[in-house]
């Protein structure tokens, strides 16, 4: 998916691109890709709602934080203190699952602080979209919990559609997940215990294309 983010980037900057490929690319923000992804992954793993929008309430408050404070330092304060709180919170199935909470929370921190995550939830791919004017192909999995097919691809077509490309194919590909293998629940649990790498149908496709 952050290859498509770039690809677009590219083809904008640059006249010697002769078509893009968006694999599971966005065209929502990320910040819209996240609460989504973090709904659909919950829901397939038996989440209640209750729950779903508890941690939807929770991420929030962490994305504000993130947006909001250009101080690292107060940023990694004021998260580390909602961590541990959200810690306290926690049923002792839930940290027994986890494990040692100081690793986890470190663990949390370093992946929130960094900086690709600060631009992914404020990046809006759809203006850079509606630059393109190369060819382009837009896949996507059936089962991908991490960039909803549905979502992302209406608004994608819109912005192709806002610039004037017509010169554009969209493919949802039937029972593939986010990495484009073919799987049961597109949970990215799953990922690892299926043994095809891509989808030759995906290969096909783009082949053809």
């Amino acid at each position: 998916s952050e290859g498509g983010l770039i690809a677009s980037m590219v083809a904008v900057k640059s006249s010697d691109v002769a078509f893009i490929i968006l694999m599971a690319g966005p065209g929502l923000t990320g910040e819209e890709i996240l609460y989504l992804q973090g709904t659909l992954i919950s829901r397939a793993m038996g989440v209640s709602e209750e729950d779903i929008i508890k941690r939807r309430q929770f991420n929030e408050k962490i994305f504000s934080v993130l947006k909001e404070e250009d101080d690292s330092g107060i940023a990694e304060k004021r998260l580390r203190q909602m961590l541990m709180e959200n810690w306290e919170k926690m049923s002792d199935e839930e940290k027994e699952q986890i494990g040692d909470s100081e690793m986890f929370l470190e663990a949390q921190l370093q992946s929130l602080l960094s900086p690709w995550l600060k631009f992914f939830l404020t990046y809006d791919p759809k203006p850079t979209l509606s630059k393109v004017k190369c060819p382009v192909l837009a896949i996507n999995g059936e089962k991908d919990l991490q960039v909803p097919p549905r979502e992302n691809f209406i608004v994608i077509e819109e912005a192709l559609k806002s610039g004037g490309n017509q010169d554009y194919t969209i493919k949802e590909i039937p029972n593939l997940n986010h990495l484009f293998q073919t799987a049961q629940t597109g949970l990215p649990s799953e990922y690892a215990k299926i043994e095809e790498t891509i989808s030759p149908i995906t290969l096909k496709i783009i082949t053809d294309w």
